[in-house]
């Protein structure tokens, strides 16, 4: 078991400890890190990257965004429906996107291999096997995919979404970040702290070393390093980096020639500082 839901006034606390199973609830990681403007989820302590859309955004209400500490009302009966198990995992995060097509996917860490895949279908994208089942319930259209990591452990996707909503193919959304998803924990073994896109060939790029401001990082546990390339008024981000107290020195990398800003900010998403420069 790994979290008893807290009931307001002693007597329903009692009942709760006296029927421990029905109390019990997956509980989330409290270690994972999400930032708007970055496809990508950060958990060292997990050791699980996951990719998903730039328009997703941080958000613990409302009726869209993504949740690393609250779950969306059908979110838990979901899990149930496809036999994602209550103990030895963790749920990573919760989300809606913005903009439609709406759909409800939430990502599950599985600390062991505790998955029935009888009934499950293999696919495959660009080499990287993983597995998937499809459910309807009661006018819900309902997908799991479960990506295998290492010998014991994996990754949960579930996706679910109204019959109706499928007008505007959410699914196909849903099973990219399946395959990018699955081909990102064949490649690579570890977790990473970055991540970068490039807008010039390889030739062009530049070797640097970007040298964060310790004063902007000092009083913070966790700083959000985003570099953005500057284009007249507007500006494009193109490298993040989570920073924690133990990964302040200098990071090397590759940039194209252009003017940049790097900006701080502190896991809330409040503006810490900035600072410009160029590269030729």
């Amino acid at each position: 078991m790994q979290k008893l839901i807290k009931f307001s006034g002693l007597l329903l606390g009692m009942l709760c400890l006296l029927s421990l199973f029905s109390c019990r609830t997956l509980s989330h990681s409290k270690t994972g890190y999400f930032t708007g403007e970055v496809d990508k989820y950060f958990n060292e302590k997990e050791g699980v990257n996951v990719w998903l859309y730039r328009a997703f955004q941080p958000r613990e209400d409302g009726k869209t965004g993504l949740r690393k500490e609250n779950y969306y009302p059908l979110d838990e009966r979901m899990m149930e429906l496809v036999g994602i198990k209550k103990n030895a995992n963790q749920v990573l995060f919760s989300v809606v996107p913005e903009y439609p097509p709406f759909y409800n996917m939430v990502a599950v860490k599985h600390l062991k291999n505790n998955v029935n895949l009888k009934g499950y279908n293999i696919r495959e994208y660009k080499g990287a096997n993983y597995y998937e089942k499809k459910v309807i319930s009661e006018g819900m259209d309902i997908r799991h995919v479960y990506i295998p990591k290492g010998k014991k452990e994996g990754l949960s996707l579930l996706y679910y979404a109204l019959e109706v909503e499928n007008a505007g193919n959410p699914l196909a959304k849903f099973d990219y970040l399946a395959g990018i998803n699955a081909l990102e924990i064949k490649e690579k073994e570890r977790y990473y702290p970055s991540w970068q896109i490039y807008d010039c060939e390889e030739p062009d790029r530049r070797d640097w070393i970007l040298k964060p401001d310790i004063e902007k990082l000092k009083n913070h546990e966790v700083v959000y390093l985003k570099l953005y390339d500057v284009y007249g008024a507007n500006k494009t981000i193109s490298f993040f980096k989570l920073m924690k107290k133990d990964d302040r020195g200098p990071i090397s990398l590759k940039l194209c020639p252009n003017e940049y800003i790097l900006e701080y900010y502190s896991e809330k998403d409040l503006l810490i500082g900035q600072e410009k420069f160029r590269v030729n």
